[in-house]
């Protein structure tokens, strides 16, 4: 970690400055106060939101709704504004002269790559991205989960051990991965957090179907959703896999095909789609002959 000497030989963590006032960079500038690190500034569109969020974190932080005046002294700038607004931000705080040579410049965003922020490396900064691999009510439970958080980092090589060092500091893992590989690491991320709210609301759509009611399928698939990421774990993707492909019972998916077929087209797509990929996992964990899973893929394509 970079360190700054002060009078007395005593020294200090880096001084930081926030772009974007909502709930990571209100979470983030909280959270780094509190491990020592010197909040210089928090910049935002509204002078409301930016004196807000500096309201979490106590004592003389000065706020802004104009970012190029508190990054200038910063001796790391994070932009945690919407991801449709970070290079916009960048380009105009490059512009007003705002970043100077040794800065490290990062974003929050998970899909986004560092590249975004071209403008500060143009104006000598070192650019990276530092995404939290978790999502956030509010400013308070973000403070709480953030430093039990997994970190993804990318971006110019000379900040990834300042920056490493940082996340730890907040109590967090981090990781890093190549520039080039961003957006397959969000996609995946989707996948998992995303998707399971999108195969959850499936599920509830095939109960409605035979009239059980919304609160009735809750309580009989959450426990089942939780068992389930439980066991995934324990025990791995893999050997977490149970049910009818991973049992190789050719009569049960038949069964499934038959009544999704009187049902919305989507959902039996899905089904058969995300059934092609089970195979193969059955296959991995031994359950699944390579022969029975080549007759329920033959089932599916019919």
């Amino acid at each position: 970690m970079r360190m700054v000497s002060e009078k007395g030989g005593k020294m200090e963590k880096d001084k930081i400055a926030v772009v974007g006032a909502g709930v990571v960079g209100t979470a983030l500038a909280y959270l780094l106060k509190e491990k020592g690190y010197r909040i210089i500034g928090i910049a935002s569109r509204s002078q409301n939101s930016a004196q807000r969020a500096a309201s979490f974190l106590g004592g003389e932080v000065r706020v802004s709704t104009t970012p190029e005046e508190i990054v200038q002294e910063a001796d790391l700038v994070f932009i945690t504004t919407s991801d449709s607004a970070i290079e916009e931000v960048c380009e105009r705080i490059a512009n007003k002269e705002g970043f100077r040579p040794g800065q490290i410049v990062v974003h929050t965003s998970g899909a986004l790559p560092s590249t975004i922020l071209l403008k500060a490396r143009e104006k000598g900064a070192l650019i990276a991205s530092v995404h939290p691999l978790q999502s956030f009510a509010d400013v308070k439970e973000a403070i709480k989960i953030i430093p039990s958080s997994i970190f993804c980092l990318e971006g110019a090589a000379e900040a990834i051990p300042t920056l490493m060092e940082l996340v730890r500091t907040l109590g967090a893992r981090p990781f890093s991965i190549d520039t080039r590989y961003k957006s397959l690491y969000h996609a995946a991320a989707v996948v998992a957090s995303n998707f399971l709210v999108t195969l959850y609301y499936l599920s509830f759509k095939l109960y409605e179907a035979i009239d059980i009611p919304r609160e009735e399928a809750s309580q009989a698939l959450l426990p089942l959703i939780k068992g389930t990421v439980n066991n995934i774990e324990k025990l791995g993707p893999v050997k977490a896999l149970t049910g009818p492909i991973a049992r190789g019972d050719l009569n049960v998916v038949k069964g499934h095909l038959e009544a999704l077929r009187h049902l919305d087209t989507r959902f039996i797509d899905i089904y058969r789609t995300i059934s092609r990929l089970t195979v193969e996992i059955g296959i991995k964990k031994g359950t699944l002959s390579p022969e029975k899973g080549d007759e329920i893929l033959r089932i599916l394509d019919k």
